[in-house]
């Protein structure tokens, strides 16, 4: 038997065209004060951090980071992940939306849904918990379970605030990393 696989991917960066060219996609912005921050920028240190617990304190798992760059654009299919987990900061046009919450696509997923939203409760204690939710998501239909995670509203100050934080970034990485571990029947 192979080794266990989980793909961590940062979500949005650069993806392919049609024309055949590359673009980059830096997701929802948001602001405190004057200084602006990307979705895809947030997400990509928060993914890093995942995947760099996972090699960490789980070296029986083999982890693939998917971060996109202009030189390799998103890669949308990885089927023989395991586990595929994709990071991402929710946005709304009201500035009061905040909290996280957790999206799967298909029913074996669920799971892994619930596992992933069980550690971002321990992560982000405190903050508004809005549930786990199911929508046909482009990123998690997969063969092999897949979830998404909205971190909290990039949108919300008091959100982004929170999730700049290095503390909070540590405490997210740490638990999402046990439950995939767990999750896989590696943890």
């Amino acid at each position: 038997m192979g080794k266990t696989i989980v793909v961590i991917d940062a979500g949005h960066n650069w993806k392919p065209t049609p024309s055949g060219g590359v673009v980059f996609d830096p997701g929802a912005i948001g602001y405190l004060g004057q200084a602006q921050h990307r979705e895809a920028d947030v997400a990509a240190q928060y993914a890093n951090s995942i995947a760099h617990m996972l090699r960490t304190l789980y070296p029986a798992i083999e982890t693939h980071l998917l971060i996109a760059t202009r030189e390799q654009p998103l890669r949308r299919y990885m089927p023989s992940a395991d586990a595929f987990v994709s990071v991402h900061l929710n946005a709304a046009e009201s500035r009061n939306a905040h909290g996280y919450e957790t999206w799967y696509s298909r029913e074996h997923s669920v799971g892994l849904a619930h596992a992933l939203h069980g550690a971002l409760q321990r992560a982000l204690a405190g903050r508004l918990d809005r549930g786990v939710k199911q929508k046909g998501l482009t990123v998690c239909q997969r063969e092999k379970p897949s979830a998404l995670l909205e971190l909290g509203f990039i949108s919300n100050e008091s959100d982004l605030q929170h999730l700049l934080l290095r503390e909070t970034r540590a405490r997210v990485a740490r638990e999402v990393a046990k439950a995939v571990a767990e999750f896989v029947g590696v943890g």
